[in-house]
């Protein structure tokens, strides 16, 4: 296993990686190009078509983020359905060449996000709080 990475992963070369990275792609479960990763997966916590397609419109990762913070979860989201979805939005968004060669090229290196406040859920903060249940 290689050396924990020291660079946050919103910066630099590896911002690609965030959620919040703005390269679209096709998000086959909502039949959509999405905008992020963020817009997708906040869209995916709910089954409804209309309040899908306000989260896809939001101008920005942030916004959708919020708008996703108001949506009718869907059943069984906080029971494993998150993970679900978040491994089908990365599956999409690394579906794209650009990305997965970028993704490619992090061979070796443990990337950890280095955020201050967040999730402990799908992933692992420096703190090593988290677990990571999505695929490496």
């Amino acid at each position: 296993m290689g050396q924990f990475d020291q660079t946050p992963m919103f910066t630099v070369e590896l911002a690609f990686l965030s959620n919040f990275d703005q390269t679209p792609f096709l998000m086959p479960l909502l039949d959509a190009e999405v905008a992020s990763a963020e817009h997708a997966f906040n869209a995916l916590k709910t089954v409804d078509e209309d309040q899908q397609h306000h989260v896809l419109e939001a101008p920005t990762p942030g916004e959708s983020k919020r708008r996703g913070r108001r949506v009718t979860l869907r059943p069984g989201w906080d029971a494993g359905v998150r993970v679900w979805a978040m491994r089908r939005v990365l599956t999409a968004k690394f579906a794209v060449p650009a990305l997965r060669y970028q993704l490619v090229r992090t061979e070796g290196r443990v990337l950890v996000e280095r955020q201050i406040i967040g999730t402990t859920s799908t992933g692992a903060r420096a703190s090593a709080r988290g677990t990571s249940r999505l695929p490496v």
